[in-house]
């Protein structure tokens, strides 16, 4: 058995300040839009969630359409910046050869008053999965960072209708 962590790291950039940005962080399970052929394939699909991921010592459980959990306890909070969780339960798909074991979400400002979020996922290999190559785990891994990155922009996008009203407002 190894007890050597990995981790995979991936960013992406949003169009709104770091605020609005932070009010939308949200995890795997709690996305709008549709998993990718590739993460539906793959891995378990989130079906439902509950608890809560806001405050340090929230926990909160999402149940897969493998009928396996996981279950995340909130680490730190560093508000408005990052948020670090750790899998404290599993029993999804995977988890006893690839063990998840927490992450990081981390929202960072940019003078252009944009922001970029970063999304660090730990885990482990154990068994066999030590024969799986890591470039794969790897990019099944940023592929759900991907997604999660993805929902959070097409949530922070402007509305069509909001920007009409802004743009009749500006003209009166």
């Amino acid at each position: 058995m190894s007890n050597q962590r990995h981790f995979v790291c991936t960013s992406g950039d949003l169009t709104c300040n770091a605020q609005r940005a932070w009010e939308k962080v949200c995890f795997y399970e709690h996305i709008a839009i549709q998993p990718s052929l590739l993460l539906r394939t793959v891995l378990p699909v989130p079906q439902r969630t509950s608890g809560a991921y806001r405050a340090v010592g929230d926990v909160s459980r999402c149940m897969y359409s493998d009928g396996g959990y996981l279950t995340k306890k909130i680490r730190h909070i560093d508000a408005g910046q990052s948020i670090d969780f750790d899998i404290i339960e599993q029993s999804i798909r995977y988890a006893t050869s690839i063990p998840l074991k927490g992450g990081t979400i981390q929202i960072e400002a940019h003078d252009d008053g944009t922001c970029s979020v970063h999304m660090l996922t730990r885990y482990q290999l154990h068994g066999a999965a030590r024969l799986i190559p890591r470039f794969f785990i790897e990019y099944v891994i940023s592929a759900m960072h991907r997604i999660v990155i993805r929902d959070m922009q097409i949530r922070l996008a402007p509305s069509p209708s909001l920007e009409i009203s802004l743009r009749k407002v500006a003209q009166q």
